[in-house]
C-alpha cells in the first residue's frame, strides 16, 4: 500500500479544517482570509505532486469562494 507523505496528509486535514471554520463565521474579513488560506494550501497540494484524493463537499468551500486552481486540477484529464 502506497503512502502519502505526512505534509499532503496534514494538508489535506487543513482544507477541511479551513472549510468548517469559514462556515462558522459570517464576517466577510475572515472569510476573505480563510478563503486565502485554503487557496494557498490547495496550491501547495497541487504543487506536491501527490494530492490524489478530491475533498468532500464538507471540506470544501462555497462554490464562489473556492480557488479557481482547485476545479482547474480536479477537472484535468487523467
Amino acid at each position: 500500500m502506497f503512502h502519502y507523505p505526512a505534509s499532503v496528509v496534514q494538508d489535506e486535514e487543513r482544507l477541511g479544517q479551513l472549510a468548517m471554520t469559514f462556515r462558522g463565521t459570517r464576517d466577510t474579513t475572515q472569510r476573505e482570509e480563510i478563503a486565502a488560506e485554503y487557496s494557498r494550501t490547495v496550491n501547495k497540494l497541487i504543487a506536491s505532486g501527490q494530492w490524489q484524493t478530491m475533498p468532500g463537499p464538507e471540506d470544501q468551500l462555497s462554490d464562489d469562494s473556492m480557488p479557481p486552481a482547485f476545479f482547474e486540477y480536479w477537472s484535468r484529464s487523467t
